[in-house]
């Protein structure tokens, strides 16, 4: 064992990027914005803004380092 801190898991570069869109407040299409809602990296508010999550935030942030 490596370590116990926790990975995410492994994302495709596409779905790197609707995490990078949705940081930096730059429109993404329904399916992506359902697809990060649904995978737990975002979270969508009743008006339709959407943020990510703490979750959303760790992968955006080791993504740049």
């Amino acid at each position: 064992m490596s370590g116990s801190r926790s990975t995410p898991a492994r994302l495709t570069d596409e779905q790197r990027q609707i995490l990078r869109d949705i940081n930096a407040t730059r429109p993404v299409s329904d399916e992506a914005a359902n697809w990060a809602v649904q995978a737990g990296y975002a979270a969508q508010a009743e008006d339709g803004d959407i943020d990510l999550t703490q979750a959303g935030r760790q992968v955006v942030d080791s993504s740049t380092l």
